[in-house]
């Protein structure tokens, strides 16, 4: 937006906040509490104070805060509700006009607002506090022509006080950035740096003055600003340490000689992680190594049990499968009667095997999975399946001979099919128990 187009605006807008000297106050109803409304407003102010209000408007703002604390005095000193909400009423209408105000200042004059805000972001309030008094102080009385809807002094100074408010910010930067390390250098030439280490010293100079000149043209780069403290930092307590090691003289008595030193101790300091890194790498190997060979042992003994596994149970009995690292036997020759879940007595020998290879395994868990055909409905065959699964697991369980091991019994009725159910071959492939057992590592 243009200059022109902006002093117009401010103009127009500006001349309805001009037109009468009080704004117009809202009265409270008298449901609102008096403690509330104060609290309300004293959060405004402090929103209106981060957005720059009170250097924006700083008659109106100051005349808000002025009726905030009479409502506050009010509620300390108990005075009627009416008397407090009215100090309120007048403090949000104050509070309005100048926010309106200030949006109106903020538009003619965003680039100084900006400015300003960005110095302040950088800390440079608190770093050069008179200055920046100084600078807000032009900053108001400008503004205190803006609320007076007085724009000639706008266009001539706004240029002024950006720079000044832009120069603020760069000094702050260059404070964040080089301050500790320069309070290094300084402390390292009073210790007679110059003397003990001038080369060392030199460099650090260079750098801290090569970071300035980085950071005058490019403020805003903060990772490279940040990698260039890091730097001068490191420089200047490379000065302090070879300034100190020449002064003392006992291991050293010249900056060459504490320099060569120094190259010397970082090659051995590089060996010694060269050596760490190797030994490190070495005992990731062995581990890897190790656990390979443990892998290559458990999977040779689990093939061992299944192989044995397999051939406990004739083809009519039993199918032995592996599955990863977990054993399923398919008892193709567990009978039950019709839609019964009980147990037979010519079931026993057959789930006797199956109660020797758990033992073999010494430990883990095993789960019995309950399966039907699709005949009936869902829920009868899911009890079903339930209670037949329920009925082998107690029967292990009740069996073992080890202590480590964990049962448990699942139905899933007819939700996996090995086959289709639309035949009868299919159908009693369907009707099924699986013993699934998960062996604890060995």
């Amino acid at each position: 937006m243009k200059w022109t187009q902006v002093s117009l605006y401010s103009a127009l807008l500006l001349g309805s906040l001009a037109c009468s000297h009080d704004p117009g106050v809202q009265q409270f109803d008298a449901t609102a509490v008096p403690s509330d409304e104060v609290s309300k407003l004293e959060a405004d102010m402090g929103k209106a104070l981060e957005a720059q209000v009170n250097v924006l408007s700083p008659n109106n703002y100051e005349k808000a805060k002025d009726n905030l604390k009479e409502a506050k005095e009010g509620l300390r000193d108990q005075d009627t509700a009416k008397s407090v909400l009215e100090d309120v009423a007048e403090g949000r209408a104050w509070l309005a006009k100048a926010t309106a105000a200030a949006k109106a200042g903020s538009d003619a004059m965003s680039d100084v607002v900006q400015a300003r805000e960005l110095a302040v972001k950088e800390g440079a309030q608190e770093a050069f506090n008179e200055d920046f008094k100084k600078a807000d102080y032009q900053l108001t009385k400008l503004t205190d022509d803006i609320e007076k809807n007085d724009m000639t002094k706008v266009g001539k100074m706004r240029g002024d006080l950006q720079a000044t408010y832009m120069d603020l910010e760069l000094r702050a930067i260059q404070r964040n950035a080089l301050n500790t390390a320069q309070g290094k250098i300084n402390q390292a030439k009073r210790e007679d740096a110059a003397k003990y280490a001038p080369r060392t010293l030199a460099i650090a100079e260079k750098d801290i003055k090569d970071a300035d000149a980085y950071i005058i043209a490019n403020r805003h780069n903060k990772a490279e600003i940040a990698a260039l403290s890091e730097k001068v930092n490191a420089d200047a307590d490379h000065v302090l340490k070879i300034s100190r090691q020449v002064k003392e003289g006992s291991t050293v008595t010249t900056e060459e000689a504490a320099l060569k030193l120094e190259g010397e101790q970082a090659k051995v300091a590089q060996t010694e992680a060269e050596l760490k890194a190797a030994q490190a790498k070495l005992s990731e190997q062995t581990a890897a190594n190790a656990n390979l060979t443990a892998s290559a042992e458990k999977d040779k003994a689990f093939q061992a049990k299944f192989q044995e596994a397999q051939s406990m149970f004739k083809p009519e009995e039993a199918e032995v499968y592996r599955q990863g690292d977990n054993l399923v036997i398919r008892l193709k020759g567990l009978e039950f009667d019709n839609g019964k879940a009980q147990l037979k007595g010519n079931n026993f020998p057959l789930l006797a095997k199956v109660q020797q290879i758990i033992e073999k395994f010494n430990g883990g868990q095993v789960v019995v999975e309950g399966h039907t055909d699709s005949r009936g409905t869902p829920a009868k065959n899911t009890k079903l399946s339930e209670e037949r699964a329920a009925a082998v697991k107690s029967y292990l369980q009740s069996n073992a001979q080890t202590q480590n091991v964990q049962f448990n019994s699942v139905g899933y009725g007819f939700q996996k099919p090995l086959a289709t159910n639309k035949t009868e071959q299919g159908r009693a492939q369907n009707r099924r128990v699986d013993v699934v057992i998960h062996p604890q590592a060995m």
